[in-house]
């Protein structure tokens, strides 16, 4: 039993040193990896993984960024189920049934893809808003919402 133990233990902390070289490898960090204990003496001699240049190590944050958003048709399209002018966003609510019994449920928000015309800009841009925002704008004009809401308009132009 000690003897399967042992080598257990082992492959676990083997398992884990490749899956940390492997994350860093992913990301080109610059990072010299020296694990402890019996594997030390082979190992800390040398880095396991090189340094890479300035230039290669860019890509890894344009990845990291982009696992954030999703492209679709050509435009950014946030994760977050959010209006872009108004900032609203799901509701916490309870759904309350016959019994009285009260279960917990989201209200979220009606968004909707619109391509409005931005006067200063001469062009439309294309902005994921809510209805209440669609409502919002006959009343105020398109810039004085996109500076409350510190919204950049010319990253959204279309066409």
């Amino acid at each position: 039993r000690g003897y399967q133990e042992q080598i257990s233990r082992m492959l676990r902390a083997s398992s884990l040193l490749l899956a940390c070289i492997a994350a860093v490898q992913a990301f080109n960090a610059p990072m010299a990896f020296s694990p402890k204990g019996s594997l030390a003496s082979s190992l800390a001699s040398k880095p396991l993984v090189a340094a890479a240049p300035v230039s290669q190590r860019s890509f890894a944050l344009d990845a990291l960024q982009m696992s954030c958003t999703k492209d679709t048709r050509g435009y950014q399209m946030p994760m977050r189920k959010q209006c872009m002018l108004l900032k609203k966003r799901a509701n916490n609510a309870m759904s309350v049934s016959f019994s009285h019994i009260r279960t917990h449920k989201t209200q979220a928000v009606n968004l909707q893809w619109k391509r409005i015309f931005w006067p200063e800009g001469n062009c439309y841009v294309k902005l994921r808003i809510s209805t209440k925002a669609i409502k919002t704008l006959k009343s105020k004009p398109l810039n004085q919402l996109a500076a409350k809401a510190g919204l950049d308009l010319k990253k959204y132009r279309c066409g």
